[in-house]
């Protein structure tokens, strides 16, 4: 049996068809590197807007914290009591953390302002709402009940991303 070919018939369609095939899988493949980037971009901010929010929580434990023991100090309505900033790293809290997490928070800090928002007195009288609170049975009683607004900010040191947190206290003094 011979064989005999026409001379230019096919000749090449398996290289056309290769070339064709490696450009498709090639797009493919820068595309699905993009979109991983793009994941792995969304994932990183993620992290760091909880890890924002972490340290802001951190700041209004403090500045309750120091409300429990301050107030008294801080009764003037309009005033800010307190400015608490730390921007030398969150690591100053040793928790039983890895260093890989500790190295993390060193680079986080926060800021809080404790403000006196407004005073509110209270008469409280009435039937058995004051026993035990002055010398005779239904004696007026006046309290004070002071709002406090800590504004909280979560950051990266040297970033310009932040979180911010505001929370309303209430104190009857």
């Amino acid at each position: 049996m011979n064989i005999s070919r026409q001379p230019g018939a096919r000749q090449g369609f398996i290289i056309v068809v290769t070339l064709t095939l490696m450009l498709v899988m090639m797009t493919m493949g820068i595309g699905l590197f993009y979109s991983s980037k793009q994941t792995v971009k969304q994932v990183n901010a993620n992290v760091e807007k909880r890890s924002h929010l972490f340290t802001a929580e951190s700041c209004i434990a403090e500045a309750t914290h120091w409300l429990e023991i301050n107030s008294a100090s801080c009764t003037k309505p309009g005033t800010v009591c307190k400015t608490i900033n730390t921007t030398n790293g969150m690591n100053k809290w040793d928790i039983g953390e890895k260093d890989k997490r500790k190295t993390q928070m060193g680079t986080l800090g926060y800021r809080c302002q404790i403000q006196n928002m407004k005073v509110l007195n209270l008469d409280i009288s009435g039937e058995g709402s004051d026993v035990g609170q002055g010398g005779e049975y239904e004696a007026k009683v006046t309290d004070s009940k002071y709002y406090y607004k800590i504004t909280s900010d979560g950051f990266n040191i040297g970033g310009d991303s932040k979180t911010t947190v505001e929370v309303i206290v209430s104190l009857i003094m």
